[in-house]
C-alpha cells in the first residue's frame, strides 16, 4: 500500500463514508454479530491468587475453564 503525504489537511481527500446512516448501523450490527459468533470475552479477576498446593491450583483452573467458578475459590486453609 503506497504512502501518500499531504502538505496541508485541506489537500487530503474526504474519508470514505457510507451513503446513509442505516448502512452504518447495518455495518455496526454485522460487526457485533461477528463478535458474538467468535465468542465472549471473560473478565479476569483482579489480583494474584496464591495456593497452598498444586492440586488446589489445578482444581481452581479446571473450575475456571469449565465456567463454573463465578465466586472466588474457597480458602484452602478453611477445611471446607
Amino acid at each position: 500500500m503506497p504512502i501518500q503525504r499531504y502538505r496541508d489537511v485541506a489537500d487530503m481527500p474526504d474519508p470514505p463514508r457510507k451513503s446513509s446512516a442505516l448502512e452504518g448501523l447495518r455495518a455496526a450490527c454485522e460487526a457485533s454479530e461477528l463478535a458474538a459468533a467468535i465468542g465472549t470475552t471473560r473478565v479476569l479477576p483482579r489480583g494474584v491468587k496464591k495456593f497452598r498446593s498444586i492440586e488446589a491450583m489445578d482444581a481452581d483452573r479446571e473450575a475456571w475453564e469449565a465456567g463454573t467458578r463465578d465466586a472466588p475459590a474457597p480458602d484452602p486453609d478453611s477445611g471446607d
